[in-house]
């Protein structure tokens, strides 16, 4: 019979016991144990053993590891299902982040809402809810269940991406009273609420910093500037949608608070009409470290290359090779753009602020970028714009001292044959560079050479060229 480990210990102590008993001192030899001794011993009765009780903190520290893997919602679901003390502890875990989609919606919503009205039964578990991301629903609920989702997870919820279709101006009473809400996606919502309700709406929550508007949302030519308000702490914005060439004539001040600010998916928005939006509202953002343009399909290929000097605050740019050349690296091309699209608005008795470009044409220098983000928004033959050697021009022309990181869709082929050469000289100017920096950081001599292969290198973890997928 299958034993467990502390009883087959005992019946192997017993066993030895019997025969170190048959043995014959004086003579110094055995005697057969007979199978029958043996099975007596094995069949005995034993005393009940105790269950293991472990304390609570040692079971949620092992739970921590467990809601970490990739089909961790299973595995609670199973851990929940062991003992009281189990489920106590497991529970919080599995709805913290639920993962929801077709199957598994309805049951999760009678979970959280067991009655339409809130006064006539409560779930406790709709306090665990942390994470609520209904991005993998399309035609599952109802805009009424979306509204009762947020309502009743209101107290805790740090976290809400929309789903597709189930999302409307009914939801926004509950969305403004979630005041723990930090990160607010919605670029997935196709049919959007009025914009200017919209942020009203959001305004109220204090603590979100993260907001990303519908891919629908709109900024009309109607629009006033005090129709649109924004969260006092919030320090990443994502815009798409409906921004055209009357939202460049100062419709929206962006926070004081940006820290990153994206632009994309703007079908209507037009070259001169995003170069003024930098010029004016966004170079004016004293905390804007990060900015990420892609998918704009109206951008002409030449339409961003003095983003550079536009946004000389910025450390990080993302940004798609459709709409640049060489050309953003050197100041001498910064004019180069027709003014007739400004011509038109000089007609409408409106004067953008021109970018001061000084006599000197090698003087530019953008002392803050240090990641270089190159993507591909689908247009055909772009993948030979920008290659490794043009931004080794800039490094050294001084254009860009302190870029250390560049990373390139391989969509592009810089890894390919044609490219691999330079790829590979780039990737080495920038991790030297990197190494001076940590040399000059310790204090050390940069000439310093024969050091141990086996050191750890910290310049080399982050900097150099990497590839993702796009």
């Amino acid at each position: 019979m299958a034993l467990d480990c502390r009883s087959n210990w005992e019946v192997q102590m017993q066993v030895r016991t019997i025969q170190a008993r048959s043995i014959n001192r004086s003579t110094l030899t055995h005697t057969a144990v007979s199978q029958e001794e043996v099975s007596r011993v094995i069949d005995s009765p034993k005393p009940p053993t105790k269950p293991i009780h472990l304390p609570d903190e040692i079971i949620i520290h092992i739970l921590e590891y467990l809601a970490a893997l990739p089909d961790a919602q299973t595995s609670l679901a199973s851990v929940c299902l062991l003992s009281r003390q189990y489920y106590s502890a497991a529970i919080v875990f599995l709805y913290r982040q639920p993962v929801l989609y077709g199957k598994n919606f309805d049951p999760f919503t009678r979970a959280i809402c067991p009655s339409i009205n809130l006064h006539v039964r409560r779930s406790p578990l709709s306090k665990l809810v942390r994470i609520l991301d209904l991005g993998r629903l399309v035609h599952q609920g109802s805009k009424s269940v979306t509204a009762r989702l947020l309502g009743r997870t209101k107290e805790h919820l740090e976290y809400f991406r929309a789903p597709q279709a189930s999302f409307a101006v009914n939801c926004l009473p509950a969305l403004a009273k979630c005041q723990s809400l930090r990160t607010l996606d919605l670029s997935l919502v196709s049919e959007s609420p009025p914009l200017a309700d919209l942020l009203r709406t959001v305004a109220r929550i204090e603590s979100l910093l993260y907001l990303s508007l519908p891919r629908s949302s709109g900024f009309g030519v109607h629009s006033r500037p005090t129709a649109f308000a924004w969260p006092g702490k919030l320090e990443h914005l994502a815009l798409s949608g409906g921004i055209d060439d009357h939202f460049s004539r100062g419709v929206v001040a962006f926070p004081a608070t940006l820290r990153s600010l994206t632009l994309e998916h703007c079908p209507h928005a037009k070259g001169f009409a995003v170069t003024h939006l930098l010029r004016t509202a966004v170079q004016a953002l004293p905390r804007l470290e990060e900015v990420r343009i892609a998918y704009m399909p109206r951008l002409s290929s030449h339409a961003l290359d003095s983003i550079l000097l536009l946004l000389p605050q910025i450390s990080k740019l993302s940004i798609s090779v459709d709409y640049i050349t060489p050309a953003m690296f050197d100041e001498s091309h910064f004019n180069h753009k027709s003014v007739a699209p400004l011509a038109v608005f000089e007609a409408q008795g409106f004067e953008p602020d021109r970018p001061q470009i000084t006599e000197d044409k090698g003087v530019f220098s953008h002392a803050h970028l240090r990641t270089l983000e190159l993507t591909n928004s689908g247009n055909p033959s772009v993948d030979d714009k920008i290659s490794p050697i043009d931004i080794m021009l800039a490094i050294d022309d001084n254009v860009l001292p302190a870029l250390r990181v560049v990373r390139v869709a391989k969509s592009l082929e810089w890894q390919g044959s044609a490219l691999a050469d330079e790829t590979e000289a780039l990737a080495d100017a920038l991790v030297e560079a990197s190494k001076a920096d940590w040399d000059a950081k310790q204090g050390r001599s940069t000439a310093t050479r024969g050091e141990d292969p086996g050191l750890v290198r910290p310049w080399e973890k982050w900097a150099g060229v990497w590839t993702f997928d796009g």
